[in-house]
């Protein structure tokens, strides 16, 4: 089954990778193809909004584009949501969940902040059974690589400690949804360089080992080769460099020209060592030269990760 067709798909990786860019672009492809999409975050500062000239997402779901909404979702948000289900009253919700003993129980439970945000993203992919608006799909911008893999670890702690009983039979079923190929998939972000790159890695062992085996790795801002060894522009570029009398601008520009050859060169040498290690295939997107991404760049984005 294709990526774009899940019902659930998880986008993870270490910090300051572009999960966020991967997961807009997934997330906007999807909803072109016609895809009832929900982008949803944790805790996040948020960049959705900007990516679709909209204001910041927030608690509230919200729409971004035809087909697209997003939601920015916190642990309290999410507690607060799965209390007024279960006991269907806010003054009832408010009498149990909002009085100090119980505030304070709840916070020293281990695990439950996580349990919650991942609870709420797998109810959004089962609305359908309470009445609600169904989404098609439900794209997890997951925290940074550690936190996602303990948030995702949880309901096999619970469905290993916890005695039978409701937490335990919604955990079973998190576990059903996240390690079943053909409703959940999993991509993974990484950078072309060393440390993203052994990161990248790890994290996709670590997550075979709970049974959420990565379908694709997407290495982000892969520089172009603009400057092929051998051709003439390498030749112009290593000739400029060399001369030493060579004055500014054009001084700068051509050991702007040697910057970019040198990362691209950089990028394809990380690029072969993660395909050797990786179980996943590798998938490239360019590095988009611009201070802020527009719709369009996004746009751009997942028409290359489509192809």
């Amino acid at each position: 089954m294709e990526l774009f067709e899940r019902r659930l798909i998880l986008v993870v990786g270490k910090g300051g990778v572009g999960r966020s860019t991967v997961a807009a672009a997934i997330a906007g492809r999807c909803a072109r193809r016609g895809r009832k999409t929900l982008l949803f975050e944790t805790n996040a500062n948020d960049r959705f909004g900007s990516y679709f000239d909209k204001p910041a997402v927030g608690t509230d779901v919200v729409s971004l584009a035809p087909n697209l909404s997003a939601v920015n979702t916190t642990p309290a948000a999410a507690l607060a949501e799965y209390g007024m289900m279960i006991l269907k009253f806010k003054s009832v919700y408010e009498m149990v969940f909002e009085n100090r003993v119980t505030r304070a129980f709840l916070r020293a439970i281990p695990g439950l902040d996580d349990y919650s945000l991942l609870g709420k993203a797998w109810f959004h992919t089962e609305e359908e059974k309470r009445g609600k608006p169904v989404w098609d799909t439900v794209v997890f911008d997951m925290p940074a690589s550690g936190h996602a893999l303990a948030m995702l670890r949880v309901p096999w702690v619970i469905d290993e400690t916890v005695p039978d009983g409701p937490l335990t039979r919604d955990a079973r079923t998190m576990k059903a949804l996240l390690s079943d190929p053909a409703r959940t998939a999993t991509v993974l972000v990484t950078l072309a360089e060393e440390m993203p790159v052994n990161e990248a890695i790890q994290l996709e062992q670590a997550l075979g080992k709970i049974g959420i085996a990565a379908e694709r790795i997407v290495c982000n801002q892969v520089y172009p080769d603009h400057f092929p060894a051998g051709s003439p522009v390498d030749k112009v570029v290593e000739t400029l460099v060399a001369e030493p009398t060579l004055g500014s601008p054009l001084a700068e520009l051509a050991e702007h020209g040697k910057l970019a050859r040198d990362r691209h060169a950089l990028n394809a040498r990380y690029l072969t060592e993660l395909r050797q290690r990786a179980t996943a295939p590798v998938h490239e997107l360019p590095l988009v030269f611009a201070k802020t991404l527009a719709p369009a760049d996004v746009a751009a984005l997942g028409e290359k990760l489509e192809k």
